[in-house]
Protein backbone atom coordinates (compact mmCIF):
# COMPACT_ATOMS: atom_id res chain seq x y z
CA UNK A 1 0.00 0.00 0.00
CA UNK A 2 2.39 2.78 1.06
CA UNK A 3 2.63 6.05 1.47
CA UNK A 4 1.93 8.45 -1.39
CA UNK A 5 5.18 10.38 -2.23
CA UNK A 6 7.17 9.08 0.57
CA UNK A 7 10.17 8.35 -1.46
CA UNK A 8 10.33 12.10 -2.90
CA UNK A 9 10.10 13.23 0.75
CA UNK A 10 12.75 11.26 2.26
CA UNK A 11 15.15 12.30 -1.29
CA UNK A 12 17.09 14.66 0.92
CA UNK A 13 18.28 11.91 3.45
CA UNK A 14 19.48 9.28 1.06
CA UNK A 15 22.99 8.38 -0.72
CA UNK A 16 23.83 6.60 -3.00
CA UNK A 17 26.64 3.65 -1.86
CA UNK A 18 28.36 1.13 -3.65
CA UNK A 19 28.14 -2.20 -2.87
CA UNK A 20 31.33 -2.54 -1.62
CA UNK A 21 30.09 -0.30 1.87
CA UNK A 22 27.97 -3.32 2.91
CA UNK A 23 31.07 -5.41 4.11
CA UNK A 24 30.61 -6.51 7.09
CA UNK A 25 27.07 -5.46 7.67
CA UNK A 26 23.92 -7.61 8.65
CA UNK A 27 21.03 -6.54 6.39
CA UNK A 28 17.33 -8.07 7.09
CA UNK A 29 15.94 -8.85 2.80
CA UNK A 30 11.99 -8.68 2.13
CA UNK A 31 12.29 -11.64 0.46
CA UNK A 32 9.40 -11.21 -1.13
CA UNK A 33 10.86 -7.48 -3.12
CA UNK A 34 13.96 -9.84 -4.15
CA UNK A 35 11.30 -12.68 -5.90
CA UNK A 36 8.93 -10.15 -7.72
CA UNK A 37 12.22 -8.80 -8.81
CA UNK A 38 13.52 -11.74 -10.73
CA UNK A 39 9.81 -13.23 -11.97
CA UNK A 40 10.05 -9.54 -14.15
CA UNK A 41 13.20 -10.20 -15.91
CA UNK A 42 12.53 -10.32 -18.97
CA UNK A 43 15.75 -11.98 -20.16
CA UNK A 44 14.86 -14.82 -18.24
CA UNK A 45 11.64 -15.24 -18.93
CA UNK A 46 10.82 -18.82 -20.91
CA UNK A 47 15.16 -19.36 -20.58
CA UNK A 48 15.30 -19.95 -16.76
CA UNK A 49 12.96 -22.30 -15.03
CA UNK A 50 13.23 -21.02 -11.61
CA UNK A 51 14.72 -17.44 -12.10
CA UNK A 52 13.35 -16.97 -8.14
CA UNK A 53 15.81 -19.25 -7.30
CA UNK A 54 18.46 -18.37 -9.80
CA UNK A 55 18.94 -15.08 -8.36
CA UNK A 56 18.74 -15.97 -4.78
CA UNK A 57 21.18 -17.65 -5.42
CA UNK A 58 23.72 -15.65 -6.93
CA UNK A 59 22.92 -12.69 -4.93
CA UNK A 60 23.31 -14.69 -1.50
CA UNK A 61 26.33 -16.13 -3.20
CA UNK A 62 28.04 -12.34 -3.92
CA UNK A 63 27.21 -10.87 -0.92
CA UNK A 64 28.62 -13.69 1.20
CA UNK A 65 31.87 -13.47 -0.99
CA UNK A 66 31.51 -9.51 0.54
CA UNK A 67 31.18 -10.15 4.01
CA UNK A 68 27.36 -9.26 3.84
CA UNK A 69 25.70 -11.46 6.52
CA UNK A 70 22.13 -11.87 5.70
CA UNK A 71 18.56 -12.54 7.37
CA UNK A 72 15.60 -13.27 5.17
CA UNK A 73 11.98 -12.61 5.78
CA UNK A 74 9.25 -14.12 4.68
CA UNK A 75 5.71 -12.16 4.25
CA UNK A 76 2.91 -13.55 6.55
CA UNK A 77 -0.55 -13.43 6.17
CA UNK A 78 -1.68 -9.69 4.66
CA UNK A 79 -3.50 -7.57 6.45
CA UNK A 80 -7.88 -7.33 4.85
CA UNK A 81 -7.13 -3.60 3.71
CA UNK A 82 -5.04 -4.76 1.22
CA UNK A 83 -6.76 -7.57 -0.69
CA UNK A 84 -7.76 -5.06 -3.71
CA UNK A 85 -4.10 -3.84 -3.72
CA UNK A 86 -2.81 -7.44 -4.05
CA UNK A 87 -5.66 -8.41 -6.43
CA UNK A 88 -3.87 -5.65 -8.83
CA UNK A 89 -1.01 -6.68 -8.20
CA UNK A 90 -1.89 -10.02 -8.87
CA UNK A 91 -3.50 -8.77 -12.67
CA UNK A 92 -0.25 -7.40 -13.48
CA UNK A 93 1.76 -9.97 -12.74
CA UNK A 94 -0.36 -12.67 -13.94
CA UNK A 95 -2.70 -11.13 -16.29
CA UNK A 96 -6.55 -10.89 -16.10
CA UNK A 97 -7.50 -14.19 -15.68
CA UNK A 98 -5.98 -13.96 -12.43
CA UNK A 99 -8.10 -11.30 -11.12
CA UNK A 100 -11.22 -13.34 -12.20
CA UNK A 101 -10.07 -15.98 -10.12
CA UNK A 102 -10.73 -17.01 -6.60
CA UNK A 103 -8.33 -14.38 -4.62
CA UNK A 104 -6.06 -16.49 -3.49
CA UNK A 105 -5.42 -18.75 -6.47
CA UNK A 106 -2.56 -15.71 -7.60
CA UNK A 107 -1.13 -15.52 -3.49
CA UNK A 108 -1.23 -19.23 -3.86
CA UNK A 109 0.82 -19.51 -6.59
CA UNK A 110 3.37 -16.77 -5.24
CA UNK A 111 3.37 -18.38 -1.66
CA UNK A 112 4.69 -21.82 -3.57
CA UNK A 113 7.64 -19.91 -4.70
CA UNK A 114 8.21 -18.49 -1.39
CA UNK A 115 8.26 -21.92 0.10
CA UNK A 116 11.12 -22.73 -2.55
CA UNK A 117 12.92 -20.06 -1.62
CA UNK A 118 13.19 -20.60 1.88
CA UNK A 119 13.72 -24.57 1.10
CA UNK A 120 16.79 -22.91 -0.61
CA UNK A 121 18.14 -20.56 2.20
CA UNK A 122 17.50 -23.54 5.07
CA UNK A 123 20.02 -25.77 2.37
CA UNK A 124 21.96 -22.67 2.64
CA UNK A 125 21.83 -22.42 6.17
CA UNK A 126 20.88 -18.55 5.38
CA UNK A 127 18.61 -17.61 8.59
CA UNK A 128 15.22 -16.29 7.93
CA UNK A 129 12.18 -15.29 9.89
CA UNK A 130 8.14 -15.73 9.48
CA UNK A 131 6.55 -12.37 9.88
CA UNK A 132 4.02 -12.62 11.74
CA UNK A 133 2.24 -10.16 8.52
CA UNK A 134 4.23 -7.76 6.15
CA UNK A 135 7.89 -8.87 5.85
CA UNK A 136 8.65 -5.03 5.80
CA UNK A 137 7.28 -4.48 9.55
CA UNK A 138 9.89 -7.56 10.51
CA UNK A 139 12.47 -6.27 8.68
CA UNK A 140 12.09 -2.31 10.63
CA UNK A 141 12.01 -4.30 13.91
CA UNK A 142 15.36 -6.25 13.11
CA UNK A 143 16.48 -2.62 12.44
CA UNK A 144 15.36 -0.98 15.24
CA UNK A 145 16.13 -3.21 17.67
CA UNK A 146 19.51 -3.54 17.00
CA UNK A 147 19.67 -7.23 15.35
CA UNK A 148 20.69 -6.16 11.89
CA UNK A 149 22.18 -2.44 10.03
CA UNK A 150 20.20 -2.20 7.52
CA UNK A 151 17.00 -3.55 5.59
CA UNK A 152 16.95 -4.51 1.58
CA UNK A 153 12.86 -3.57 0.52
CA UNK A 154 11.71 -1.05 -1.62
CA UNK A 155 8.32 -0.71 0.18
CA UNK A 156 8.36 2.69 2.21
CA UNK A 157 5.72 1.38 4.97
CA UNK A 158 9.48 -0.21 6.61
CA UNK A 159 9.82 3.23 7.88
CA UNK A 160 6.41 3.56 9.50
CA UNK A 161 7.19 0.53 11.36
CA UNK A 162 10.64 2.23 12.92
CA UNK A 163 13.27 1.06 10.18
CA UNK A 164 16.57 3.42 10.93
CA UNK A 165 18.27 2.09 7.50
CA UNK A 166 16.51 0.97 4.56
CA UNK A 167 18.67 -0.03 0.94
CA UNK A 168 15.99 0.64 -1.50
CA UNK A 169 16.81 -0.05 -5.54
CA UNK A 170 18.81 -2.62 -4.50
CA UNK A 171 20.74 -4.18 -7.19
CA UNK A 172 23.73 -6.36 -7.73
CA UNK A 173 24.57 -5.45 -11.72
CA UNK A 174 28.27 -4.16 -10.62
CA UNK A 175 27.58 -1.67 -14.10
CA UNK A 176 24.96 -0.37 -11.87
CA UNK A 177 25.89 -0.82 -8.36
CA UNK A 178 27.70 2.69 -7.43
CA UNK A 179 24.44 4.79 -9.47
CA UNK A 180 21.79 2.53 -8.05
CA UNK A 181 22.04 1.20 -3.93
CA UNK A 182 20.40 3.81 -2.24
CA UNK A 183 20.89 4.45 1.36
CA UNK A 184 18.28 6.04 3.16
CA UNK A 185 18.46 7.02 6.89
CA UNK A 186 15.58 9.34 8.43
CA UNK A 187 16.18 12.55 10.06
CA UNK A 188 15.87 11.88 13.56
Amino acid sequence: MGVTDLWSILGPVKKHVPLESLAGKTLAVDLSIWVCEAQMVKQMIGVVHKPHLRNLFFCISSLNLLGVKLVFVSEGEAPKIKAETMSKRNEMRYGPSASAAPPKAGRSYFKSVLKECLLMLECLGIPWVQAAGEAEAMCAYLNAHGYVDGCITNDGDVFLYGAQTVYRNFTMNVKHCKDKNQEWKPLL
